[in-house]
């Protein structure tokens, strides 16, 4: 029992003895003051009892799953609309396919020395539109229309 508990028990029944002697002293019969006594100390068991848990929310709240949105709605989100400037996370993302891309073919898109080739197998000015300031959503399109030009491996074999 915690320390509070004990000491609610003990003034609890330093009230009963208390109740106990004063009815005594009013001249109530012994049986009559311990049955008050008692009655007391167990209106006040009763009344520290906890019957509902407080913490418990009734009815209980429904389990919250987990919402991502697509990564699509988050990169259209990405493209203000007003200025058409693309955002960090539509710009790393097409910048990570043009990676993959490139290295299937053995290119590096950080490499000044395969900037030649992937100019020549994108387009001009293609790579570049990447690395601005300011991406705009033509430059996106620029870069993803490019890269569909570009042959997959599937494509080469059949």
């Amino acid at each position: 029992m915690a320390v509070k508990g004990i000491v609610v028990t003990v003034i609890s029944a330093l009230i009963g003895a208390a109740l106990f002697t004063v009815l005594l002293v009013l001249g109530v019969p012994a049986a009559f003051a311990v049955a008050w006594a008692l009655l007391l100390l167990a209106v006040v068991a009763a009344t520290r009892q906890v019957f509902v848990d407080e913490a418990v929310v009734w009815p209980p709240e429904a389990p919250r799953a987990e919402s991502r949105g697509s990564d699509v709605s988050r990169m259209a989100w990405a493209i203000n609309t007003r200025t058409g400037v693309a955002g960090h996370v539509v710009v790393r993302r097409v910048q990570g396919v043009v990676r993959r891309r490139l290295a299937h073919r053995g290119l590096d898109l950080d490499d000044p020395d395969d900037h030649p080739r992937i100019d020549a197998m994108l387009g001009d000015g293609v790579r570049a539109s990447l690395h601005a300031r300011d991406v705009q959503r033509a430059d996106i399109e620029r870069v993803l229309d490019a890269l569909d030009r570009i042959p997959t491996d599937t494509e080469e074999t059949s």
